[in-house]
């Protein structure tokens, strides 16, 4: 009686330790600089686990999680109900500083950014509250931007949305003075995932970069955009022939297809111009 009272208390600890803490944080964002009223929301998580922290859309996580799942069955497939979102981006910040860095987009290819930002907090004396949380108030310059944070030490995690972290607690509120973009926690909860729900694909790789090498690879872009199809054949040498079609099965002519593609990759530079981080886009 004794050893099982013993093993079900040791599973039980077990389980408890292997808790990570979950916050889910409102993302409101203007895409477009020239259109300060188009407003867009997205949740976003942050996971933290024992030795990092990964910050993500709550849509893609769910949806990549989706896929892996689907991807283990025979004959699976992901419902059209799970929208990707439109965030794409992807954070990852290790608790030792190490290796921190950000995956960041050029058309559809992925880079991954080292962050290299030492986080030069200014404490302000003035506190308030937030979601039932005392709050101290923090103020930053980062990515061209400058940002007002609202810390409590009740969560201790020196943590927060995006990259930003080393604060004495949890960031709970954060924005820009422009207020272009802000976060808010809005949900709070242990959960017993393990590992991260993004797999890398053998055809969409990431590739490693500094902070310098990346905004070389996003002006030359800027300067010549090409069409998603062009840049996934650039990626995959391998993929000699590549054939779209269109909604009733008809084959579309290749160089429609990617006069068609260059034009939307050019809107949509127009389009998405204000981002997060100034200073890596500039």
């Amino acid at each position: 009686m004794n050893k099982i009272f013993f093993l079900v208390t040791f599973t039980f600890i077990l389980k408890l330790n292997a808790q990570n803490h979950r916050f889910i944080y409102e993302y409101k964002y203007v895409p477009d600089s020239i259109k300060i009223d188009s407003v867009l929301t997205e949740n976003m998580r942050l996971t933290v686990f024992k030795d990092h922290s990964e910050f993500l859309s709550e849509m893609k996580a769910k949806r990549d999680s989706a896929v892996v799942k689907s991807s283990q069955k025979k004959n699976g497939h992901v419902g059209t109900d799970l929208s990707p979102g439109n965030i794409k981006m992807f954070v990852w910040k290790n608790k030792s500083n190490i290796k921190n860095y950000s995956t960041e987009f050029v058309g559809m290819e992925s880079y991954k950014v080292t962050d290299e930002t030492d986080f030069n907090w200014t404490l302000i004396d003035e506190t308030k509250k937030i979601q039932n949380y005392n709050c101290q108030k923090a103020i930053l310059k980062f990515g061209r931007r400058e940002w007002t944070a609202w810390f409590t030490t009740e969560l201790p995690f020196q943590d927060g949305p995006h990259l930003f972290r080393k604060l004495p607690g949890l960031i709970v509120a954060i924005e820009d003075s422009k207020k272009h973009h802000s976060f808010q926690l809005i949900a709070n909860y242990k959960t017993n995932n393990g590992t991260s729900v993004i797999k890398p694909s053998h055809l969409l790789k990431n590739y490693e970069v500094n902070r310098k090498q990346f905004n070389k690879k996003w002006n030359d872009f800027r300067k010549n955009p090409i069409s998603a199809n062009e840049q996934f054949l650039l990626m995959n040498p391998q993929i000699t022939q590549f054939k779209s079609y269109d909604e009733n099965g008809n084959e579309m002519d290749t160089n429609a297809l990617k006069k068609a593609g260059t034009e939307k990759a050019k809107k949509n530079l127009v389009k998405n111009n204000n981002f997060l981080d100034l200073e890596l886009y500039r």
